[in-house]
């Protein structure tokens, strides 16, 4: 099985908790895995080669805590960005995802789009319609103080693909 790893930023301890909650209510409602709230840096073939620790390390130097601003709510028919919060680019969240990639031994074609997803699973237009229009998120920005390396399988389609994620490391912005 062919391995990647993604880079996700994580949110705040207050931010991770609100999302977490609406993460575990709509994994509970609709049968779907529960997560970790993130954003998806970037994301590509794992290969010997790289050190995802370094890889983090070189490309979080010097880089504060900050926030993403909320632009809406939305929904695809993806597995894995079946619900999410669409955030607005952000040059900070742009400059650690390109120096990820330009750092990789392989470097992929992973196009950045900040989005924090709520729930994986396929649901039916109606009930992501109706989901979109009733969760109300009170959050203009989100706060993000930490970037972590996750190995997941070069696909991921199923609940036991979400299971199978390993942390390989974690790392705090500075305050």
């Amino acid at each position: 099985m062919n391995t990647k790893i993604s880079f996700w930023l994580i949110p705040s301890k207050e931010d991770r908790a609100f999302f977490q909650r609406i993460i575990d209510n709509l994994a509970q409602e609709y049968d779907a895995p529960s997560f970790t709230p993130h954003v998806t840096i970037y994301s590509g073939e794992y290969t010997p080669d790289d050190n995802p620790v370094a890889l983090i390390e070189e490309s979080i130097k010097e880089v504060k805590s900050f926030s993403l601003k909320v632009e809406n709510l939305g929904y695809t028919e993806e597995f894995t960005k079946t619900l999410f919060v669409q955030f607005l680019p952000c040059a900070t969240l742009s400059h650690i995802s390109e120096n990820i990639r330009s750092s990789s031994s392989k470097p992929s074609n992973y196009i950045l789009n900040p989005h924090l997803s709520l729930i994986y699973r396929q649901l039916n237009k109606t009930i992501k319609k109706n989901l979109t229009d009733s969760l109300s998120l009170n959050k203009s920005d989100v706060l993000f103080d930490e970037v972590q390396a996750i190995s997941t399988p070069a696909l991921i389609k199923t609940k036991e693909d979400v299971a199978s994620w390993q942390t390989i490391c974690t790392r705090k912005l500075q305050k």
